[in-house]
């Protein structure tokens, strides 16, 4: 059969609205399952497990003992005192680590078991914050 008008060129278009319907799923999808919090965290520079700090050999090497209810600074067997967080970070800025050498720098942190992360997590930042690099001891 023969047609009898002309023949149209690009008259087929295919149905778009099932894409439009998928496009705003996605785009209530990502909406909705975007966080827009930022991830915080601060860098610590950790000593090396090859061998044991000399520091740790000698006396005036800061040690900061960690239980549950107490944090105990002390720099020797003989000098120890139990502080607030906010007196740790005094004791820590007065020390200047940035000024001492880099095997100078170690803070020694002691933990008991039971000691909650938040906390040990907040003795490690005020020490990495004063410039010092935390060395964990474990029994």
């Amino acid at each position: 059969m023969k047609r009898i008008g002309p023949k149209r060129q690009g008259d087929v278009s295919p149905d778009l609205t099932s894409f439009s319907d998928i496009a705003n799923l996605l785009i209530i999808f990502f909406i909705l399952t975007t966080s827009l919090v930022r991830p915080f965290g601060r860098m610590m520079d950790m000593p090396s497990s090859a061998k044991p700090p000399e520091q740790q050999k000698q006396s005036d090497t800061p040690t900061v003992r960690l239980t549950t209810d107490r944090i105990v600074f002390s720099t020797g067997e003989k000098n120890e005192k139990e502080v607030t967080m906010n007196e740790l970070r005094a004791e820590l800025w007065r020390r200047n680590f940035p000024a001492q050498k880099p095997d100078k720098r170690a803070v020694v942190v002691e933990t008991a078991p039971e000691v909650k992360y938040e906390r040990y997590y907040q003795v490690a930042t005020a020490i990495a914050a004063a410039g010092g690099v935390v060395a964990v001891m474990e029994e």
